[in-house]
């Protein structure tokens, strides 16, 4: 058995995302102190000006800003000083010409003032202030709705919910948000050779806590279906079973072109699949499909092609579902090596940044097979070897994509 053909990934990905536009997850109302890392559903707007009041950036006197227009150091203006307004309280005075009202840091300014004179530049006379400078309209004043403006949006639709957001959520008055439900997603490992911890003379699944670990970073607490062995039956048992507790199911291993690898071969079966191989280096033998109205994301059992193809396609295609605007921050470096690359396929190339201060430099991981999971740890990201090239010499300043940050662009013609 052959792949029937091998896809570019821009194929590939205009397949699985026509698929995906027919889908709509479920939006739920949360409190926005429970929000953390979950995907907006829709605007958040604010309810108030933040400040909601024009306020004194610094501790010092609110003055009409006419009445120093000649104020210097050896020519002070003298004003009646004619109260004070603490942090906290509303201001009672309203300031007419040739007068001063001592204010704190964050306090509201006055009615008639429009500028604030730091205490530095003032001398408190008895009744007078005596103040050495001049002060432009609206100096150290924060206006009302300089920060956030009632009605303005201060989170988007598919924004990922941070720290800062929360406290700014709720600063601007509002205690709910609607957010994307995330999709109940199932992992499923598969190979006999497999433990879930060291046994003599078995081999770890290290694919398992991985994607459970990335899939924590889009909110969503994957549930493990544990090791299936390399019989027919089981894996067909796995895959029904599943279909009845996911949305999304994502299984390692099985799904290349071996007599033993039942995954692909029970997907022809019981679902329908949409693509099976791609022209990437490492993930080649990836597949999409569905059974029934369950997704299904079958990815290689070597750890660093799972890796890529779960970096590559299923990240990619949860984050579409959520609507999600991923930063584009991109990274850019030259090759210290130049790298070689097979012509036809999308070749991935683990990479560890060096900065020298001058320069930054995209250093080729040494040891680059699609088992060694140790050239992910040990690399920031990936350089992109697009299809049509044989490789990138020596100095050429190309895209790192970090391991950190979705890989945005990559699945798009033209991109690399």
């Amino acid at each position: 058995m052959f792949f029937k053909k091998l896809l570019r990934t821009s194929e590939a990905w205009r397949i699985i995302k026509n698929v995906l536009e027919k889908i709509e997850l479920p939006i739920e109302e949360v409190e926005v102190d429970s929000a953390l890392g979950r995907y907006l559903a829709e605007d958040v707007k604010s309810n108030v000006d933040i400040p909601p009041y024009d306020k004194s950036a610094v501790d010092g006197f609110a003055v009409k800003s006419m009445d120093l227009t000649g104020a210097s150091l050896y020519n002070p203006a003298l004003l009646k000083y004619i109260g004070e307004v603490a942090i906290g309280s509303s201001p009672r005075y309203v300031i007419r010409e040739g007068e001063a009202v001592k204010v704190d840091t964050g306090a509201p300014i006055p009615g008639g003032a429009d500028a604030v004179v730091e205490l530095e530049s003032c001398n408190i006379l008895g009744e007078y202030v005596e103040v050495t400078k001049r002060v432009a309209p609206f100096a150290n004043v924060i206006r009302k709705g300089e920060d956030v403006e009632k009605g303005e949006i201060v989170a988007e639709r598919g924004y990922r919910i941070k720290p800062w957001d929360i406290a700014l959520i709720k600063g601007v008055g509002v205690e709910k948000i609607k957010v994307y439900k995330p999709p109940k997603v199932v992992l499923i490992s598969t190979g006999s050779e497999l433990s879930p911890s060291w046994e003599n003379g078995k081999i770890v699944d290290t694919n398992k806590p991985n994607l459970k670990n990335l899939l924590k970073l889009l909110s969503i607490d994957a549930l493990d279906m544990g090791i299936v062995g390399d019989m027919r039956e089981e894996v067909k048992k796995a895959l029904e079973t599943a279909c009845e507790n996911a949305d999304i199911i994502i299984t390692t291993g099985g799904v290349s072109v071996g007599e033993r690898d039942y995954t692909i071969k029970i997907l022809e079966e019981i679902g329908e699949i949409y693509l099976h191989g791609v022209a990437v280096r490492p993930g080649m033998p990836f597949a999409f499909a569905k059974i029934g109205d369950t997704l299904v994301f079958a990815l290689p059992g070597n750890p660093v092609a799972a890796y890529v193809d779960y970096k590559l396609f299923v990240e990619t295609s949860i984050l579409h579902l959520y609507s999600a605007k991923p930063p584009d921050i991109p990274i850019m470096a030259k090759l210290k090596y130049k790298i070689p690359s097979s012509l036809g396929f999308k070749e991935f190339v683990r990479v560890k940044l060096e900065n020298t201060g001058k320069e930054v430099y995209a250093i080729p991981v040494r040891r680059r097979g699609s088992s060694i999971l140790s050239s992910i740890v040990r690399s920031d990201g990936v350089v992109v070897i697009p299809e049509d090239s044989e490789g990138l010499p020596e100095g050429t300043t190309t895209r790192v994509y970090l391991h950190t940050q979705p890989w945005k662009g990559i699945l798009e013609d033209g991109n690399s």
